[in-house]
């Protein structure tokens, strides 16, 4: 096995460094999503819920309910009792039929039956008995039946009153509880933007601090975002998703791309490469030994700083040998000429 050199055990050792600090990142991130949403939840409970029970109350369901309740009842039973006369009424009507073509046939043959003609004089009282009982039992229910009509309309009504009170609270309080969350998570995102922002600028060495909790306050926001935009949009949230979703894939794919294309990036690329940052040619360790120009495209590799004439790579940002900023004229030459 060839032996490492020093320089590339730095950098393999750079590389584990970097994973390990990716993976921590992503911990950290898990760990403030864990809080945030806590907070979240926590802020949910901040606004009055709406109160089922009180809203009933003061509508005055119970009442009406109750009223609705006894009548149904009085009126289910008026029911039953119909049913069962008019099962009794048939069960006597058969028996009555029966009776009666027993003894007309007794009659016709001349046969002397007083007992055939007692049972069906008794199955006669019986049926019109019967008929009877259905009838009373039928008024009952009718009568049942009109005294419900009017309790079962104020429940109903009441009810409706309950549903529209009970859905104007829950918007009410869906709209506290967005104001609260939305008035942490977007103040928490910006804040993380703007750190970020600074310590990307100043090249600080725990950027990725910042990222991560970047990470942490976009997952939030956009938890929250699809949270409450199903919520306003549930009739038509999957078209809604669909086309946010497409049309936020379709802008991070354009930023992507002109970022990764932006003429300081690709230049800083070539310039770490030690590649020519007019048109890319490798021209290695040569153009910081002195080789002023491209061996490719025959334009300058290294330019000298106004301040202290030492020689840089082109597009560099500050001077090596006395850390002077150094003006961008190169930088938009060689963006021209890509």
């Amino acid at each position: 096995m060839a032996p490492i050199v020093k320089g590339a055990q730095a950098e393999l050792e750079e590389i584990e460094t970097s994973r390990a600090e990716k993976l921590l990142a992503v911990g950290l991130v898990a760990f403030l999503l864990v809080g945030g949403f806590w907070v979240v939840d926590r802020l949910g409970s901040v606004p009055k819920k709406p109160d089922y029970q009180a809203i009933a109350t003061g509508a005055g369901l119970p009442a009406a309910e109750q009223r609705y309740r006894t009548a149904q009842s009085d009126f289910q039973r008026a029911e039953e009792a119909a049913q069962s006369a008019a099962a009794a009424e048939e069960k006597a009507r058969s028996e009555y039929e029966y009776r009666r073509e027993e003894y007309r046939l007794a009659l016709e043959r001349g046969l002397a039956a007083p007992e055939l003609a007692a049972a069906y004089e008794s199955a006669r009282r019986d049926y019109d008995k019967a008929r009877a009982q259905t009838e009373l039992a039928q008024a009952v229910r009718e009568s049942l039946a009109a005294r419900l009509a009017g309790p079962q309309a104020d429940y109903e009504q009441a009810q409706g009153r309950v549903e529209e009170a009970v859905r104007r609270a829950e918007n009410r309080y869906q709209l506290e509880a967005f104001c609260l969350r939305f008035g942490y998570a977007l103040p928490l995102f910006g804040l993380a933007v703007w750190l970020w922002l600074i310590l990307r600028r100043r090249r600080a060495r725990y950027l990725i601090l910042a990222t991560a909790f970047m990470g942490f306050a976009g997952i939030q926001a956009l938890a929250l975002i699809g949270q409450y935009g199903w919520y306003l949009l549930r009739d038509i949230g999957p078209i809604a998703l669909s086309v946010a979703g497409s049309a936020v894939c379709v802008a991070g794919l354009v930023g992507l791309g002109r970022w990764a294309s932006s003429p300081g990036r690709v230049t800083r690329a070539r310039f770490r490469r030690a590649e020519c940052p007019h048109c890319g040619f490798p021209v290695g360790a040569g153009a910081v030994a002195g080789a002023v120009y491209c061996p490719d495209c025959g334009r300058k590799v290294l330019e000298p700083c106004p301040a202290c004439g030492g020689l840089n790579m082109s597009a560099s940002s500050f001077c090596r040998h006395c850390g002077n900023r150094l003006a961008p004229a190169a930088a938009s030459s060689t963006a021209a000429s890509s």
